[in-house]
């Protein structure tokens, strides 16, 4: 860091000649010699950083930026061919932008008007490196890949508009893209030694119960995740605080994520994302986690006992069943407290629904329960049927499912055939 307090800048040779003064003045009348836009010099390659902006180069960042403005024209155009690139031929940034091309413009459009204040791009673009860091991995090179193609898309929009598009317009494109990759590896350095992590928006909340509330996420980047996992998440209210919280659906097409989070008892941060969350919050997500399935290709049918909240996975799990044409029987039994509990009941029967034979059974352990089962989830369970034959699959608290176990084990269902789940509480990293 400076003394200014602003992030190192990556340096350019004719300011560097400058400064050394042994430039001479015949030779600033011979542009060829020096190219107006030449290679950039990358600070993170040397040995040595330099300590802080050199004099001038904010003044070359905006020069820069006017030409970006000029090479640009139409920010719709670009983006709109970016998205369409064949997903074969797509670097995660692609991806990123055929995910949301309204969110990819709105940033392109910060990132030139901003390219002048390196100060406030480092700590944004800080926030998107460590999901980008962890989805790329080893492929590095996917950001130079974007980085031509991005150059390309506005070259194209501009002809498409009838528009000159010059050497100098691709040299501006081409050396302003290596500015952003440094100070994307300068922010990222910000939170080196972090857990990745993926940043977005509350698009949706939908409170179903006092202590349950159903978040729609849309984040930044692509957020990698399988059916029946968890997504940990951020209380943006109480900054360091990450809960364990239930995906709701298998990935889709329009990238958004349903995320289910329960209040817990005395706990501010899941109190917090229920009843103080809404439309427009910020939200940070941790990698997906958890390896709950219903196993492919084995005979028999399938049971199902999920308890309260510990349904949502479950709901996700039903409309992988049905992807990928499972025509076994699946009995799934929903356990909650009362009968208005059941927040989920319509969608999760949408989901069973799609599938060749899902049967859901709900049950309500205390009140009125009609038109549902009434009694004790477990004791509901071992009355229906004889369940011998089935993988079982038992999703809920600790409590919940040991004792779920332990009865099934007296009606001599084999340990093998267990499968058990629970969304223990996690430490903030």
């Amino acid at each position: 860091m400076g003394g200014n307090g602003e992030p190192l800048t990556v340096l350019w040779s004719w300011r560097q000649r400058l400064e050394q003064g042994d430039e001479k003045p015949k030779e600033r009348e011979q542009p060829q010699r020096r190219p107006k836009y030449p290679a950039p010099k990358d600070s993170l390659a040397q040995a040595e950083p330099v300590d802080g902006p050199k004099q001038g180069d904010q003044g070359y960042l905006a020069q820069l930026q006017l030409r970006l403005r000029a090479a640009l024209g139409d920010f719709h155009g670009a983006i709109r061919i970016l998205a369409e690139v064949p997903p074969q031929m797509r670097t995660v940034l692609h991806t990123a932008v055929a995910e949301d091309p309204a969110a990819a413009e709105r940033g392109l459009v910060w990132l030139v008007e901003h390219f002048d204040q390196p100060s406030a791009v480092v700590p944004a673009l800080g926030r998107l490196a460590p999901a980008l860091d962890a989805l790329i991995g080893t492929r590095a090179r996917q950001l130079d890949l974007f980085g031509d193609a991005l150059a390309e898309a506005v070259r194209e929009a501009r002809e498409e508009r009838g528009e000159r598009w010059s050497d100098e317009d691709a040299g501006a494109w081409r050396d302003a893209w290596r500015f952003a990759v440094g100070w994307l590896r300068q922010g990222a350095q910000l939170h080196q030694g972090e857990t990745p992590y993926w940043t977005g928006t509350v698009v949706a909340h939908d409170r179903r119960r006092d202590d349950v509330a159903v978040l729609t996420v849309m984040t930044d980047l692509p957020y990698p995740f399988r059916a029946g996992q968890r997504a940990i998440v951020e209380c943006h209210q109480v900054p360091g605080a990450w809960r364990a919280c239930w995906i709701g659906d298998p990935p889709a097409e329009d990238h958004h994520i349903e995320i289910h989070v329960q209040a817990l008892p005395g706990d501010r941060a899941t109190g917090c994302l229920v009843r103080d969350g809404g439309v427009g919050d910020p939200i940070r997500l941790h990698r997906a986690e958890g390896d709950f399935k219903i196993e492919e290709g084995r005979p028999g049918s399938v049971l199902i006992v999920a308890e309260d909240v510990h349904v949502t996975p479950v709901k996700a799990l039903l409309s992988e069943l049905a992807l990928r044409g499972d025509e076994r029987v699946v009995h799934l039994f929903w356990g909650v407290s009362t009968r208005d509990d059941l927040y989920d009941l319509e969608s999760l029967r949408e989901h069973a629904a799609r599938c060749a034979h899902a049967f859901v059974h709900a049950v309500v352990a205390r009140g009125p329960a009609h038109p549902y089962v009434s009694g004790s989830l477990p004791q509901v369970v071992v009355d229906f049927g004889e369940w011998t034959s089935h993988d079982v699959y038992l999703s809920g608290s600790g409590l919940a499912v040991g004792v779920m176990r332990n009865m099934l084990l007296q009606r001599n269902v084999d340990p093998r055939r267990i499968h058990t789940v629970t969304l223990e509480p996690i430490s903030a990293p």
